[in-house]
C-alpha cells in the first residue's frame, strides 16, 4: 500500500515540475532572455547585416511568442508541443551565448 502511495506522490511531484517548465511564465522569462541577449549580439556585430537581419528576425518571433504566451489559448497547446518549444528556445539561447563569447574583442589592448 506505502508502495503505491510513494509512486503516486512521484507521480503528482513529476507531473507539477513538468507543468512549472512549460507554463506562461516560463516561456515569457525564456523569450525575455533571448530577446536581451539578441539585443546584446546586435550591438556586438553592427556591420553584419546578415546577422543583424537574423537578430531582428530573432526579436520579432520573441515578440510573437510573448503575445502568444499571454493569452489563455496558449495553456490548450499539448504537453508535447510545449516541450519542443521550450526545447528549441533553449537551444537558441545557447546559441546565442556562444555567438555573444565568440564575439572579437573591442580592442587589441591587454586589460
Amino acid at each position: 500500500m506505502w508502495k503505491k502511495i510513494k509512486a503516486k506522490w512521484r507521480e503528482y511531484k513529476e507531473r507539477r515540475r513538468i507543468s512549472s517548465e512549460i507554463g506562461q511564465k516560463t516561456f515569457l522569462r525564456l523569450s525575455g532572455e533571448l530577446m536581451e541577449l539578441a539585443d546584446t549580439a546586435s550591438k556586438l556585430w553592427p556591420q553584419e547585416p546578415k546577422f543583424q537581419a537574423r537578430i531582428t528576425r530573432l526579436k520579432d518571433e520573441m515578440r510573437q511568442l510573448e503575445l502568444l504566451a499571454a493569452k489563455p489559448e496558449f495553456r490548450r497547446l499539448p504537453q508535447k508541443k510545449r516541450l519542443e518549444l521550450r526545447q528549441s528556445l533553449i537551444q537558441s539561447k545557447q546559441q546565442l551565448l556562444e555567438t555573444v563569447r565568440s564575439a572579437p574583442s573591442p580592442t587589441t589592448l591587454l586589460q
